[in-house]
């Protein structure tokens, strides 16, 4: 799993990073650097705290409505919740 991080949040890049996550981690970007990392990173997720809207909406402009757009409050959990999900399949 791959995420790209948007946040000045070091803290949550290392956890993801030891719970299995790849994390590209960006820093402070405005929403088009972000969409444009995510697409050439191929993620599974944006963290971003703030204009999910935007993200959300420039994603769906780009054909990858599939990336998921969430808040560093939310990271973990999805991470959990998406590997989960990842080993059912497999099932």
């Amino acid at each position: 799993m791959r995420v790209v991080l948007a946040a000045d949040a070091q803290a949550l890049a290392r956890e993801l990073r030891d719970s299995g996550v790849e994390v590209v981690y960006l820093g402070d970007v405005d929403p088009r650097q972000l969409v444009s990392t995510a697409l050439q990173e191929d993620v599974d997720a944006v963290i971003t705290p703030t204009d999910h809207d935007g993200v959300t909406r420039l994603l769906a402009l780009a054909d990858a409505p599939d990336i998921a757009v969430i808040g560093p409050e939310d990271a973990l959990a999805w991470a959990v919740g998406a590997a989960g999900e990842r080993t059912h399949r497999r099932s």
